[in-house]
């Protein structure tokens, strides 16, 4: 049923587009998505390789004027959840309101700079292990504003977003709303620093989960650097985790990365850190086809076999 409504959704909107393209200028509206087709070898004892389909996003977006545009998407992964196949980005933004931007629906929040950046343009198969486990869910209900101004020469971007808390799909589960402010500051053309605070109670007994996130980014000509600490605290539990990504571009259809992650899951336990190194090789066939490598090394004391492989193939539109 889901299949059928989808093929509708998408032909409905295909043909707006050829409608309003032609009687409203201002109108476009055009179809949008990807998938990632994907090979792991797991060396983990007893576990099983395979092929899996990590991503599948098939929406529309558009402008319905100068002042108003609009996304929405469904999404199906391999995960076995009830969201699955569900609706992914479904929101309003207003550009018309004096001051600032809006956003209202259902949307990724901005924390966190792999959080922001859409799935298909990371350049790693997975991303930080903190970041998984801090950020998530990556999306959920509300209403954003957000603005882009300069402070002297130095450009900055700020958002304050209202969110029920409880995830993308499903209804606010308390009385309270979260609270997620992000700030970045852009000092040089290729550099940024910045960060994000998540504020909110989360689930029917509404416990509190706070999230601390900073950020920096730095690319200039071949190289690409980026780097995260984020702090979470769930009621009592007091959670920690960084990542440092370095890419290098060979050549423009080929990209060499190196990511090293650290992630701890309780401070007061004080147990051994999550550790990880992944190597990455990124092939693009064009702008719009990527071969992706990966190769990750968990460190443990005692060391046990447990690395991955990763083959993937991204096509987007």
């Amino acid at each position: 049923m889901k299949k059928w409504f989808l093929v509708f959704v998408v032909g409905l909107g295909l043909r707006t587009a050829h409608l309003f393209s032609s009687e409203n200028n201002l109108t476009t509206i055009k179809p949008t998505g990807f998938a990632r087709a994907r090979y792991t070898v797991d060396t983990t004892a007893g576990a099983k390789d395979g092929f899996t389909i990590a991503q599948a996003r098939l929406g529309l977006k558009g402008d319905i004027s100068k002042d108003v545009a609009f996304s929405f998407s469904f999404e199906g992964t391999n995960a076995d959840t009830i969201n699955n196949k569900a609706v992914c980005d479904a929101y309003i933004d207003i550009k018309s309101i004096p001051y600032f931007s809006a956003r209202v629906g259902q949307f990724k929040y901005k924390f966190s700079l792999e959080n922001v950046t859409p799935d298909q343009e990371l350049e790693l198969i997975t991303k930080s292990a903190v970041a998984n486990n801090l950020i998530n869910p990556t999306r959920d209900i509300g209403a954003e504003v957000s603005k882009n101004f300069l402070i002297k020469s130095v450009k900055a971007d700020y958002s304050v977003a209202v969110i029920n808390g409880s995830g993308s799909n499903q209804a606010d589960e308390n009385d309270y709303k979260s609270i997620v402010v992000r700030a970045i500051f852009t000092p040089l053309k290729d550099f940024h620093i910045g960060g994000s605070v998540y504020d909110g109670k989360t689930g029917a007994e509404a416990v509190a989960k706070d999230r601390t996130g900073l950020e920096a980014k730095y690319e200039f000509d071949k190289l690409l650097c980026k780097a995260e600490y984020i702090f979470g605290k769930d009621d009592t539990i007091k959670k920690e985790g960084y990542y440092a990504t370095v890419g290098y571009t060979v050549k423009p259809s080929v990209m060499a990365l190196a990511r090293y992650d650290v992630w701890d899951s309780s401070l007061k336990t004080g147990g051994e850190k999550n550790r990880r190194w992944t190597l990455g090789l990124n092939y693009f066939l064009d702008k719009n086809v990527l071969f992706r490598n990966n190769y990750e090394r968990k460190m443990e004391t005692p060391s046990i076999k447990n690395d991955l492989i990763m083959s993937e193939l991204q096509v987007k539109f």
